[in-house]
Order: structure tokens, then sequence, then C-alpha cells
């Protein structure tokens, strides 16, 4: 067991690069419980209508980490490498990439977003709900995007504590703007999830303002100017694009598998709709860890293989694996504690808190098993192994689990909280699968310096 546990020097660097994203994540996803709460307070039909769109922006949200995930990879490296040219370059890769995701998002939701409402519900008023919400909120791809792509850069080289001042502020402003928004207070009018999604986009842009602020002050070691921002040298372009694709599919075909979930889901109602949402936004408070994880392979092993010093990135990737699972068990005690009383604080039916709760129990028993999986993915992704990635996440999503929930939904008359117990027990193969992967080791190697000579 030995070999499974870090020194003192392991552990404070490890919580110097994850304990700020964790707790930037933490507070961000306690505003959004109190933004549920408050939609909850709008009745059921308004949960589900910004469940169902929060599920189509979060297909958005993923593809972006894909697409600018791969750059990220080289990010990391050539930072452990020192070669700060390259590693400019990797992040306008990043801001072209993450306007034109933008661009995208924004044209189909304007095009087709009828349509996606109606995969999860046929209640019109559950529709045109989403709708008003989906119009206003699909703006804020542009400034959030963009922020991610400089806020990322700055994760993967270590740079953590201003990116949760900036989150601190933004989602402050968006409670308030919600609160003010939502029920009408000092002479606003009350606009319901208009007014929820009108505080959204008010808050993505103060983000990205503030953001911009800490790229022209503090991120001058990969800041680039206009002009510059198509000259990325066409192998090194080469690279990020083959790195990126399979990230890319894989972060599409996952989230649009946990789409499929929500409407195998929604086959039982809207109740089931409302509880997978209030399921969701509580889960949250303890899966923040996962975002630590990610930020933590990607300096404490990524920018080591960028150093070439292979084995000590072997030896950092069991010890935060171990860790995580550590945690994460610490974490699921406090999530099933939870959902004795937490879902106290919403204005719902009973059938639906019961089945919040027994899926929230279902989540804490399973976390230990979520968290290996999550650490094993960002390991082999910290070597560019992003193929095994693909198979391991969205390949054997699409072969499993989605196939099971649609046969589950469709061919029996189960209730929703056995639905989600199967489905969310198929996590425990796949974490056999990625063990395999990760013990063959070809995530292990040095892309800055492989990539470097062809490039000179």
């Amino acid at each position: 067991m030995k070999h499974l546990v870090g020194d003192r020097a392991f552990y404070k660097t490890l919580i110097s690069v994850a304990a700020p994203l964790v707790l930037q994540q933490l507070i961000t996803t306690s505003v959004q419980l109190v933004d549920n709460v408050m939609v909850g307070r709008l009745g059921e039909q308004a949960i589900g209508s910004v469940a169902v769109v929060n599920q189509l922006y979060f297909i958005v949200i993923l593809v972006t980490f894909g697409a600018l995930g791969g750059a990220g990879i080289f990010t990391a490296q050539y930072y452990g490498s020192k070669d700060y040219d390259r590693l400019k370059e990797t992040f306008r890769f990043k801001v072209i990439v993450g306007f034109l995701i933008a661009t995208l998002s924004f044209i189909l939701f304007t095009l087709f977003g009828r349509t996606f409402m109606s995969l999860f519900t046929d209640n019109p008023v559950t529709i045109q709900g989403g709708l008003n919400y989906l119009n206003i909120i699909k703006w804020s791809a542009f400034p959030w995007i963009l922020s991610v792509a400089i806020s990322n850069t700055f994760r993967e080289i270590g740079i953590t504590k201003p990116l949760l001042k900036i989150s601190i502020f933004t989602i402050l402003a968006n409670t308030a703007l919600n609160f003010i928004l939502i029920f009408g207070l000092f002479g606003f009018p009350a606009l319901g999830i208009i007014g929820a999604a009108i505080a959204t986009l008010i808050a993505r842009v103060l983000e990205f303002v503030l953001t911009l602020i800490l790229l022209n002050t503090k991120g001058s070691i990969f800041n680039t100017k206009l002009l510059k921002m198509f000259v990325i040298n066409k192998k090194l372009l080469s690279s990020i694009v083959i790195m990126a694709i399979p990230l890319t599919i894989n972060e599409l075909l996952w989230s649009s598998g946990q789409t499929a979930y929500l409407h195998a889901y929604s086959t039982r109602g809207d109740s089931a709709l409302a509880a997978m949402n209030i399921t969701g936004a509580i889960s949250q408070l303890v899966f923040v860890m996962f975002g630590g994880i990610a930020t933590a392979v990607a300096v404490m092993v990524g920018n080591t293989l960028g150093k070439n010093e292979l084995e000590q990135a072997k030896d950092n990737a069991k010890k935060l694996i171990a860790f995580s699972v550590g945690v994460a068990i610490i974490a699921g005690m406090i999530l099933f504690i939870l959902s004795f009383f937490i879902l106290g604080i919403y204005d719902v039916v009973d059938t639906t808190k019961q089945i919040a709760a027994f899926n929230i129990r279902v989540n804490a028993l399973f976390i230990p098993f979520y968290s290996f999986n999550v650490a094993l993915y960002f390991t082999l992704r910290a070597g560019g192994d992003t193929k095994s990635t693909m198979l391991i996440d969205s390949g054997y999503m699409w072969v499993v689990p989605v196939p099971i929930a649609m046969v589950l939904a469709y061919f029996t008359q189960l209730p929703v909280t056995l639905m989600f117990l199967i489905v969310q027990s198929m996590e425990i193969p796949k974490m056999l699968f990625g063990l395999s992967r990760y013990q063959k080791g070809y995530w292990i190697k040095n892309l800055a310096i492989g990539s470097y000579d062809e490039i000179a």
C-alpha cells in the first residue's frame, strides 16, 4: 500500500493545484443548486424546461472540452518543456475552435430548438418554457467558450487561484440577478425562467470580461496578438487535430449518451424528468472533485511527462488514482447523508422527492467507481492515448449502458429508480476495461519531444 501513498510534497502540490478548482466548482455548484431551487418554485414543468435546455447545453460544454482538450494536452507538456512559442500556438487553436463551436451551437439551437425539446417531452407548456429559456441562453455560448479557452490554459500551466476569484464574483452576481429577475425584486418585473436565462447571460459576459483582464495581466506566457491568431505551425496544427478528434468525438458521444439517458428516464413522466434534474444538481455538490482530479492529472502527470520524467509521471498517476478513490468514498458518505434531508428545500410533490432521494443514494454508492474511471481517463489522456479514452468512455457507453437504458424504457415497466440503478451499475465493468488499458502503459510518453522534433 505504501507505493499508493505520496509524501508531504506530493500532497502539497496536489492540494495547491486541485483545491482552488474544487472550491471554485463547489461554489458554482452551490449557486446552481440555489438557482435550481428558485426555478423549482415555479413548478415541475419549469424544472423540466430548464433541465432539457441544460442537457442540450451540456453537449456543447463537453464538445468544447473535448475539442480544446487536444490542444490542452500539448499545452501542459510544452509548459513542462518550457517551449513557450508552441504553448502560444496551442492557445490560438483553442480560441479559434472555441469560437467555431459557439457559432455552430447558436445556429443549431436557433433552427432546431423545438425539435430538440420535443425529444424529451410532449407537454406544450414545458416545450414553450424551454424555448423561451433557450432563445436567451444560446447567446451565452460565445463569452463562456472563450472564457474556457483562457481559463483552461491557465489551469494546464498550474495557475488556478485567480480563476477562483473570478468565479466567486461571477456566481455571486448570477445569484443576485436570479433573485431579482426571477421573482421581480427592487421594482423589476417577475420574469420566471426567462429571468434566470438573462441572469446567466449577464454572468457569462462578466466572467469573460474578468477572464480577459486576467489574460492581459498574468497570461503573457501564452497570450497572443490578434494579428497572429491564425499563425499556427502546420505540423503542430496537424498533431493537435489528430489528438483532438478522438477527444471531441468522445465528448460528443458521451454527452449525447447522457442525453439519451435523460430521454429514457423522461418516458416515466414529468416527475421523473424533474427528479433527474434534482438528482444531478445535488450530486454535483460532491462530484466537483472530478474537476480537481482532471486538473491535478494534467499538471502532475502531463507536465511531468513533458519534462521527460516518465517514471515520476507513472508514480504520480498511481498515487492520484488511489487518492481520488479514497476521497470519493468520503464524498459518497456525505452525499448519502445529504439525501435524507436536503430535498426539503424543493417545493415539489413527494413522488418527485422519493425518486430523487433514491437516485442520489445510488450516486453515493457508485461515486468511488466514477472517481476511479475519471482518474484513469485523464491519466490516459495526459499521455495522448486519446483513442483508448474514446473506446473506454463513449465507445463503451453506446455499446452497453445506452442500449440497456433504451430497452428498459421501451420494453419494460420498471420504475425510473430501478432503471437508474441498473444503468449506473455499468460503471463497474467499464472500470475493469480502463484498468487493463492503463496497465499496458501506452500513455507513458513525452509528446513535447516527439512533436517538437517533427516541427523543428
